[in-house]
């Protein structure tokens, strides 16, 4: 056993511990940029989930009145209200889901039908002065392009 902790050895194991501490390191690069990317795929998968509850809330309410998705129609002025609330709910979710589909490019597939379609509903109410002063121009100008092609 001592013939292993001889001076003659001692290179080798200097150059073993050493080759030891960078396979050691590597190891846990690895694992942390692992770690970063699952954590990441978690979070969006959490994301998904959360968006996906707040637009099924936002259609329940236009289930239950649907004067908020009609078009052309004439309202009475507590209608004309729920209606302008209810226009602002929808384009502040859609503002927020125009971000998060700037970060991530998966969730275009999923969302820019969605932007499309809610589009088409409520472009008349984001084509007033007064309501496009509560969005930032970048999403205004997306949404005045009406190119949502992937």
């Amino acid at each position: 056993m001592e013939i292993f902790f001889d001076e003659a050895y001692t290179t080798l194991w200097t150059a073993v511990s050493s080759i030891m501490g960078v396979i050691a390191t590597t190891m846990a690069i690895f694992a942390l940029l692992y770690s970063m990317r699952t954590y990441r795929k978690t979070m969006q998968i959490v994301h998904y989930g959360e968006i996906d509850k707040m637009y099924f809330e936002i259609l329940k309410e236009a289930l239950a009145k649907p004067h908020l998705v009609r078009q052309g129609i004439e309202r009475d002025v507590e209608q004309e209200t729920e209606y302008n609330i209810y226009a602002f709910i929808v384009w502040n979710f859609l503002e927020s889901i125009y971000d998060r589909c700037m970060l991530d490019s998966e969730l275009k597939k999923t969302w820019f039908p969605i932007i499309q379609a809610e589009r088409k509903t409520h472009l008349e109410w984001i084509q007033v002065d007064e309501n496009r002063a509560k969005f930032k121009e970048e999403f205004l100008k997306f949404i005045d392009s009406g190119n949502f092609s992937l």
